[in-house]
């Protein structure tokens, strides 16, 4: 893996993002960073930590690699609950902690419809409604939708997820994202929050 100096980082994350077209707030997201952690880097006023280092080495070098090979590592190696799906949403990959919120193995969820895990309500009210608006067709850049979820334990909560399509020889796969959000946050944003793509470039 190459390597990078300090002083290389805010240039080389500057670059990165205005080549691939995204906001300081698209990156942060793909790097679980709020969006000023993303200006500071870029004005050398801060440096990322190693384990972000090692995330953008990974997109940095993916420029050979198609979208779906660096979409892959991003999952893989998401700090949150992350998947690939293909229309129908079959998974394809996952990252260790969404395996772990189902408490099976990721080789066990791989190739599985992921609506055998979040259950058939879910998957109804939710899931599909986000292939419904267009995000395998390429109108949409990105879906963020917040719902109400039932743990194992019979207790509930709230989920955020937000997804993106990725383009890849002529196919279209989607990667989500999730985390878990308070009920005060619930109740401020809307049920769903669709970006186009002039939205999420500068």
């Amino acid at each position: 893996m190459g390597k990078f100096l300090m002083s290389d980082w805010p240039f080389l994350i500057q670059t990165y993002r205005k080549e691939n077209g995204l906001k300081q707030d698209a990156l942060a997201y793909l790097l679980s960073v709020d969006q000023t952690t993303i200006s500071r880097w870029e004005r050398g006023k801060d440096t990322p930590s190693l384990a972000i280092q090692k995330r953008l080495r990974d997109l940095f070098l993916t420029k050979e690699d198609s979208a779906l090979v660096a979409a892959t590592r991003m999952v893989r190696s998401a700090f949150g609950r992350a998947t690939i799906t293909i229309p129908g949403t079959k998974i394809i990959e996952l990252s260790d902690s969404y395996a772990e919120r189902f408490q099976a193995s990721r080789n066990d969820m791989k190739g599985a419809l992921i609506r055998h895990f979040v259950g058939d309500d879910f998957y109804e009210r939710y899931m599909v409604p986000v292939g419904d608006i267009g995000i395998y067709s390429g109108e949409i850049a990105r879906v963020d939708y917040v719902a109400p979820v039932t743990f194992d334990d019979g207790s509930s909560g709230y989920s955020q997820s937000s997804v993106v399509p990725v383009f890849s020889s002529g196919a279209v796969y989607t990667v989500s994202q999730s985390q878990f959000i308070s009920e005060q946050i619930f109740q401020s944003r809307p049920p769903v929050r669709i970006y186009r793509f002039d939205e999420l470039i500068d």
